[in-house]
């Protein structure tokens, strides 16, 4: 079976319980890091002109924003915004050996979770499974833009698309796959619109258009990677477990650092990682969107 296939396949199946509790921790630092990351920039304006496009595009009222009280926009331009926003602040290391997929396949999972009214727990799946394929995919090469390729697999499992649709949504992601063309300037726009091309991805395959016959794998041809060394033990070995940096902090320790990075509020910055680290139980995203506008704020 193709890669592209083979990922399909195990996404589409994909539940909690395959997921080893060490990923799902590892997956709840990340999280918290990339969102304390989203708030920062939020409060300080690190990237508004993006919030501003954002805003413009406009859209059906789908998905909220990292921070910031702009109401619902359509979720391309909300993951857009976001991707941005998390973007803008450096990874840190559990997050350099996927070069900074997270900041892509996050704020896709946060948009569409939000559009489709997920719960959080599928959200965790989403994230998880788009994040796994960009570390495989990432393993030889950190630098390579994977991110919008695990974003549409994150986007097409929270749309309930078959496997088939899967397979052709991330195929359409790959015509999206560029790399930066050097420093300096706004920071974040790789990601922030590798999020929203992502959504578009899904979106075309749910409305029926095919991906590439072969998709991610012409890909993996492209980049010189064996297709068997990125399909090596899927669903038994996890390429997004954590990254050895982090096993020295307890998980006191690590909520405790991104309070103090949250600022604001202790008492909502104290819920918000509390929110986070529920994401697996909680009903919907809703009230870890509005607590990172009330930090962002001061209020």
């Amino acid at each position: 079976m193709p890669v592209s296939g083979e990922f399909a396949e195990w996404a589409a199946e994909l539940t909690m319980r395959h997921i080893p509790v060490a990923v799902r921790r590892a997956t709840g630092r990340r999280i918290l890091t990339a969102i304390s990351g989203g708030v920062v920039a939020a409060r300080i304006g690190l990237v508004d002109p993006a919030v501003h496009v954002a805003v413009g595009i406009g859209g059906p009222p789908e998905a909220e924003l990292i921070g910031h009280a702009a109401g619902r926009l359509a979720a391309p331009a909300a993951a857009f915004a976001n991707g941005m926003l998390i973007g803008a602040t450096r990874p840190d290391p559990e997050h350099v050996d996927v070069g900074g997929a997270m900041a892509v396949v996050l704020p896709v999972a946060l948009a569409v979770g939000q559009e489709v009214k997920a719960r959080g727990d599928e959200v965790l799946i989403a994230v998880i499974a788009g994040h796994e394929l960009a570390c495989r995919l990432a393993a030889s090469d950190g630098s390579r833009s994977v991110g919008v390729l695990g974003g549409a697999l994150a986007a097409a499992r929270l749309m309930a698309l078959d496997r088939a649709r899967i397979r052709d949504a991330v195929g359409i992601a790959g015509g999206f796959v560029g790399e930066p063309i050097g420093a300096g300037g706004i920071l974040g726009p790789a990601g922030g619109m590798a999020a929203g091309n992502a959504i578009v991805a899904a979106r075309l395959a749910a409305a029926g258009a095919n991906g590439p016959p072969r998709g991610m794998d012409e890909l993996l041809r492209v980049w010189r990677l064996r297709p068997e060394t990125v399909r090596a033990g899927l669903g038994v070995e996890w390429a997004c477990a954590p990254h050895p940096a982090a096993a020295g902090t307890t998980d006191y320790r690590f909520d405790l650092d991104i309070c103090e990075r949250l600022g604001g509020s202790r008492r909502d910055a104290r819920a918000l990682v509390a929110e986070i680290r529920a994401l697996a139980f909680a009903p919907s995203l809703d009230s870890i969107l509005a607590l990172t506008v009330r930090i962002a704020a001061g209020t």
